[in-house]
C-alpha cells in the first residue's frame, strides 16, 4: 500500500505539465515544404547568382540554397532555440507521456517498499563502494558542457553541419532537462538521505515536503546529475540512431550515473527513486530534441530518417509494466 504522504507526488505529474504550456515554434518543414516555401520569384536567372534554378518552359524558377547557423531566419536551419516550444511540449505529450506518468508513479512503491532506505543503508554501511562513482557529482553536472561545448566547437573548426545538429540537440535537450529539473524539486521538496544531518533514514527516506521551495532546487526528486546525463545521452541517440557504440557507451554512462548518485558519500547524495525518476523524465526530453534536430538536417540534405528505428518502448505486459530497449 502506498504510504499517505506520497500521495501528492502522483498529483505533481499535472504540475509538471505546466512548463511545456510555453513557447512558439515552427513546425518541421520536409523538403517538399522547403522547397515550396522558396520559390522566389519567376524570371532570368541572373549571372552568378549562387541559387538552384530550375526551367518550366521560358520561365526560371530561382531557389535560395538553404541555411544552418544558430540563429533563426527565414530559410529552413538548425537553430539552438530551433522549435524550441515545441519540443518541450512533445516531451511531456504522446507516448512521452507514459515515461513522465511512469517516473512519478514508480516513485511510491520503491518508497514504500523501502528500497530507497535499503538503498541507502547498505552504501552507508559499505562506504567503500561509493568510491568507484567518485567522479559522477563532476560528471553528472558537466556533461552538458562538455558534450554540448566540444561538438559546437568541433563543428565550427571542421564545417561541419550535421556535427552542428548534434550540438544543439545537446544543449537544448539539457536546457530543457535543466528547466523540468528545478520545477518538479521547487513543489515536490524531498530532503537528500544526509546522514549527518539525520539519523532516522527509514523515515526521512519517505518525507515529502510539498509546498514550494520547501526543499530548494539542488538537492531531492528527481536527480538532477542523472537527467543531464540521461538528456545528453537521449539527444545524441535521437540524432545518431545507428551508431550501435554510442548506445552501449551512453547508457553504460547513465547507469553509472545512477549507481554513483545513490553510492558516493556512503548514499548521501541522492535516494535510489530519485535517479529513477530523473531517467525516465529526461529520456523523454533527450530523445524528442534528437528525433527533431535529425529531421531538421534530413529535410536540408534530403537524406532518409526513420525515427522509429531505435529507441526505448514502455507498455503493460502480464507481470506488470516492462521497459524494452531496441537496438
Amino acid at each position: 500500500m502506498v504510504k499517505k504522504n506520497l500521495y501528492p507526488l502522483v498529483v505533481t505529474v499535472g504540475l509538471s505539465l505546466i512548463v511545456p504550456l510555453t513557447g512558439n515554434a515552427r513546425p518541421i518543414l520536409t523538403r517538399k515544404e522547403y522547397l515550396k516555401s522558396q520559390l522566389l520569384s519567376l524570371g532570368e536567372p541572373e549571372p552568378g547568382d549562387n541559387a538552384l534554378t530550375l526551367t518550366a518552359g521560358n520561365r526560371h524558377v530561382k531557389l535560395s540554397p538553404p541555411t544552418i547557423g544558430i540563429f533563426g531566419g527565414d530559410n529552413v536551419e538548425l537553430s539552438v532555440f530551433g522549435n524550441f516550444g515545441n519540443n518541450i511540449l512533445h516531451s511531456f505529450t504522446g507516448r512521452n507521456l507514459k515515461y513522465q506518468l511512469a517516473a512519478v508513479l514508480v516513485t511510491p512503491p520503491i518508497v514504500s517498499s523501502d528500497l530507497d532506505y535499503k538503498v541507502e543503508h547498505f552504501f552507508n554501511t559499505h562506504p567503500s563502494y561509493g568510491r568507484f562513482a567518485l567522479p559522477v557529482p563532476y560528471t553528472g553536472e558537466l556533461l552538458p558542457f562538455i558534450a554540448g561545448g566540444s561538438l559546437l566547437a568541433y563543428a565550427g573548426i571542421a564545417h561541419n553541419d550535421e556535427v552542428l545538429g548534434a550540438s544543439f540537440a545537446v544543449i537544448q535537450a539539457s536546457i530543457i532537462e535543466l528547466m523540468d529539473n528545478i520545477a518538479l524539486k521547487t513543489i515536490t521538496g524531498r530532503p537528500a538521505p544526509n546522514w549527518r544531518r539525520h539519523s532516522n533514514m527509514d523515515a526521512l527516506s519517505e518525507e515529502f515536503r510539498f509546498g514550494f521551495l520547501r526543499g530548494g532546487i539542488f538537492n531531492g526528486w528527481p536527480s538532477g546529475h542523472t537527467g543531464a546525463t540521461m538528456a545528453v545521452v537521449s539527444a545524441l541517440m535521437g540524432y545518431y540512431p545507428n551508431s550501435t557504440w554510442l548506445k552501449v557507451a551512453g547508457y553504460g554512462l547513465v547507469a553509472y550515473t545512477m549507481y554513483g548518485v545513490s553510492s558516493v558519500d556512503r548514499g548521501s547524495m541522492h535516494w535510489f527513486s530519485d535517479a529513477v525518476a530523473g531517467a525516465l523524465m529526461a529520456y523523454a526530453i533527450g530523445s524528442t530534441v534528437g528525433r527533431y534536430y535529425r529531421s531538421v538536417y534530413s529535410s536540408i540534405t534530403g537524406s532518409r530518417y526513420n525515427p522509429s528505428s531505435t529507441g526505448f518502448s514502455l507498455g503493460v505486459t502480464p507481470y506488470g509494466f516492462g521497459l524494452r530497449y531496441r537496438f
